[in-house]
């Protein structure tokens, strides 16, 4: 897999979580039960994914951006590069060797962006853009929302909540559009 792949993945499911949220919010609008295609009972099952597709989209921009920044230069994020890896202190599979001994404390195949996303901390600590610049004011729910995802929401049940925080409308709508501000801002700064 090319490093650029991730940026791709992530672009298209923010477009998907983006478009899904303005049909939701524009039928919704209109009043008329016959208008919204997802009917009530659904509308829950669609915010988790699209929640869930957020996380994907955060795992994607992150990892690209540390790719991009630390200047990957192998044709797979596979392979093992340890002059990239001592630099942002990553590799792809967790327990990968250092040549001097011990292992890379952040790896990308067990999607804890949550993790991974340090490695843009310390690299870009005045970046402004929330998640990253620790200055940046975050919402308590993205926060949370942020803190809660794993790839295992995929088998959550329809309703579940994640951490404390409700899966609704209006906080799957703040999580994706904070996460359009680490998408875009995180593309405006290593392109």
């Amino acid at each position: 897999m090319d490093y650029r792949d991730y940026q791709l993945a992530s672009y298209k499911h923010l477009s998907t979580c983006q478009s899904i949220l303005d049909s939701i919010s524009i039928f919704t609008a209109a009043k008329d039960p016959n208008a919204l295609i997802i009917k009530d009972l659904k509308v829950s099952s669609v915010l988790s994914n699209v929640f869930y597709l957020s996380g994907y989209t955060l795992e994607g921009i992150i990892n690209y951006a540390i790719y991009k920044h630390f200047k990957w230069k192998l044709p797979s994020v596979q392979e093992t590069d340890h002059s990239f890896s001592n630099k942002c202190d990553l590799s792809f599979f967790p327990n990968c060797q250092r040549k001097t001994g011990g292992t890379y404390n952040y790896c990308i195949s067990l999607h804890q962006f949550q993790r991974n996303i340090q490695v843009l901390t310390k690299a870009l600590p005045s970046s402004g853009i929330p998640l990253i610049d620790r200055s940046v004011a975050i919402d308590p729910t993205v926060l949370k929302l942020f803190m809660a995802w794993t790839v295992e929401v995929r088998y959550h049940k329809v309703a579940a909540n994640y951490s404390t925080v409700p899966i609704n409308l209006a906080n799957v709508t703040k999580f994706v559009d904070a996460t359009d501000l680490v998408y875009n801002g995180l593309m405006k700064l290593v392109g």
